[in-house]
């Protein structure tokens, strides 16, 4: 059993475990994504705090200005307040100081350097197929670290012997590596398993859910105007939706002329599983609320697509357990690595010991 076990573990290695890698170096930089941003891109990510904070009809009318009375389609407010504004225009995104009204810069549309990270974690830069092989290849971890564990276990032991590069030391660093972070990596490999087959697994969700629970689309009022008064701002659509949902903070205010109505997105900042799930949308006329969508409201099965999300980026426990989501991920090619080694050793037994010690 032991040596099949082994074969098992070593095949499901050579096919995946170059696609195991890259999913967990990609994943690590995708922990920290809005970080590692805002690092590529100082001059539009951070401005000096100030006394007075401009409104939203401010800021927009500075970044319209500054690109040719261009309409906006929604504003970003700032999540710090070391952090700018921003003003999503079809251009692309524009950082204005909201204490100076000063316009920092363009983040045009199109590729970089994150997004191509983004696409090689999710497809491998390669639609469908790559999707496909990384949904499998995320199956072929938990095999491999399940299988892994059990060949570890005669030996439970926890160390790496010098000389560095001897035969030995391939050895232990693959064991040793394996099971301190078997359970991080064990976590990553069944959340993203999930993620790779969300429609499947959604469907059985739904089967075990209380037909109430799903909710259904419905279908917005028409807008109506107050007689005698002007359109509502979009600081003050941010004033209603703030005073619906007390303790929430807004990051995104979607403007009406895409879509007939204010749609603000709030999220509550200690809520770290679907916090960000709430959102109303607003009458511009009459300053009504025309819909209402909370995180308190999420189904059994939206509650538990956003609980494996948290757990696969690493932001269910904030900072402490994305540094461990990104430190699991930069291990796995390591593992793959010495592993690799290791089967080479073993397939070319006859070859002169290069490393420098016996075959184990």
């Amino acid at each position: 059993m032991r040596r099949l076990i082994l074969k098992v573990h070593l095949v499901l290695a050579l096919i995946a475990g170059a696609f195991m890698a890259v999913l967990g170096v990609t994943g690590s930089v995708i922990a920290f994504e809005p970080e590692l941003d805002r690092l590529l891109h100082p001059n539009v990510s951070y401005v000096t705090p100030g006394a007075k904070v401009l409104s939203l009809v401010e800021i927009g009318e500075a970044a319209s200005r500054k690109y040719g009375g261009e309409p906006i389609v929604a504003f970003l407010p700032p999540s710090s307040p070391q952090f700018p504004a921003e003003v999503i225009m079809s251009r692309g995104i524009v950082a204005v100081n909201q204490y100076t009204g000063q316009v920092l810069g363009l983040r045009t549309r199109g590729p970089t350097v994150l997004g191509f990270v983004r696409a090689l974690h999710t497809r491998l830069v390669a639609g469908d197929i790559g999707r496909s092989i990384l949904r499998w290849s995320a199956v072929a971890m938990l095999f491999s670290l399940a299988s892994g564990l059990y060949l570890w276990w005669p030996i439970k032991r926890v160390r790496i012997r010098r000389p560095w590069f001897h035969a030995r030391f391939c050895f232990d660093l693959h064991n040793s590596i394996g099971i301190l972070s078997l359970l991080p990596l064990l976590l990553l490999a069944a959340t993203g398993t999930v993620i790779g087959f969300e429609d499947q697994v959604a469907r059985l969700l739904d089967k075990f859910a209380h037909p109430s629970l799903i909710h259904a689309s419905q279908s917005p009022a028409s807008s109506v105007s107050r007689p005698g008064s002007a359109p509502i701002t979009p600081d003050q659509a941010v004033g209603i939706a703030c005073a619906q949902l007390p303790g929430t903070v807004p990051y995104r205010v979607q403007m009406p002329q895409y879509g007939g109505f204010y749609v603000v997105a709030l999220a509550y900042a200690d809520h770290r599983i679907a916090g960000d799930s709430n959102s109303l949308s607003i009458d511009p006329l009459s300053g009504s609320i025309i819909s209402t969508h909370q995180s308190t409201d999420l189904s059994m099965r939206e509650s538990f697509m956003a609980t494996n999300e948290a757990i696969h980026t690493g932001s269910i426990f904030g900072v402490p357990s994305r540094i461990i989501a990104a430190l699991a991920g930069v291990l796995l090619p390591v593992q793959f690595v010495s592993g690799f080694i290791m089967w080479l050793r073993r397939a070319m037994p006859s070859r002169p010991d290069w490393a420098g010690g016996a075959r184990i």
